[in-house]
């Protein structure tokens, strides 16, 4: 009896010194990842120097209050059921009603087929739509017409108008000069968002590939180099009904290249994470961007010729 009692007991210390070594392996680990964010770095959104973490005490537009990070974009409970948003994330920010002005817009033709010339390059035959989905949502702040703090659940966060110098007394961005890459509300040098992928555009981007139609790309091939290390790139599309189409399969286009929800064909989630940063220019995250490589973004989509 005495011998199974030690073994009971001699088991019981073998359980309490593993679950103090796992209490003790979080607490090291939590005081790890606080001094993570207190010290800067690079890293995800609650990471202190990230341009997206607008809680109290972060390094660029901040609150005067609001200490939780996540509550300006998100939230667990009554998020914005906007239909634009295609299932968004829990969405908690208020959406601008603006309308934009796209990179194709003011170069249309009065009536169809819309031929648009960019370059030697037909880009589209249809006009494009406004911006829904995840671009929808990264305007609600970036066009400079809503305050950072301006949330759809409880109260607006009142935010620390001296924090940053692109910041107005309302809390939104301002749009003048020296703010401009901050937020904006014409569209025209940027590369144009919200298109579906969908067959039509798949089939398009296949069979426009010839001499004048393509565009040239300098790209840093790694192994063999290839055409000089310059590609040619197709055009994504001449066309894309306005409806999306289903997704269809084609040989050149994974299916890893189609995307649903609030991220469904080309947003601005396609290049950007608003999550992750990185300081040092050039590194993964730099500007958001979701490979360190920017070139190889364009070919994700602009396969070569």
């Amino acid at each position: 009896m005495k011998y199974i009692m030690d073994m009971r007991g001699n088991i019981l210390l073998a359980v309490a010194a593993v679950l103090a070594g796992i209490v003790l392996g979080l607490v090291v680990y939590g005081k790890w990842q606080v001094a993570e964010a207190v010290l800067g770095g690079s890293g995800n959104v609650t990471f202190i120097n990230n341009p997206h973490n607008f809680s109290l005490g972060s390094s660029g537009v901040e609150a005067t209050v609001e200490d939780r990070v996540c509550i300006f974009c998100h939230t667990p409970h009554n998020a914005s059921m906007d239909s634009s948003l295609i299932n968004g994330p829990l969405w908690n920010h208020e959406l601008s009603t603006l309308t934009y002005t796209n990179r194709w817009t003011p170069q249309l033709t009065n009536s169809p087929p819309y031929i648009v010339n960019v370059g030697f390059v037909n880009v589209l035959t249809e006009q494009p739509p406004q911006l829904d989905g995840s671009s929808r949502m990264c305007m609600s702040c970036h066009d400079g017409t809503i305050g950072i703090g301006n949330v759809v659940s409880g109260a607006d966060i009142v935010m620390d108008t001296g924090s940053h110098a692109c910041i107005e007394s309302d809390g939104s961005l301002r749009t003048d000069a020296g703010c401009e890459t901050l937020a904006f509300t014409d569209l025209t040098k940027k590369h144009i968002v919200s298109i579906p992928m969908n067959q039509q555009l798949i089939e398009d981007s296949e069979s426009a590939c010839d001499g004048s139609q393509t565009t040239k790309l300098s790209y840093p091939w790694v192994g063999v180099s290839q055409l000089a290390d310059t590609v040619f790139l197709r055009p994504t599309a001449t066309r894309y009904p306005s409806s999306g189409g289903a997704p269809g399969v084609s040989s050149g286009f994974p299916n890893s290249k189609y995307k649903s929800g609030y991220s469904y064909g080309v947003q601005c989630s396609t290049c950007h994470d608003p999550h992750f940063w990185d300081a040092d220019n050039g590194e993964l995250g730099y500007k958001f961007l979701v490979t360190a490589n920017v070139s190889r973004l364009c070919i994700s989509c602009h396969d070569p010729c």
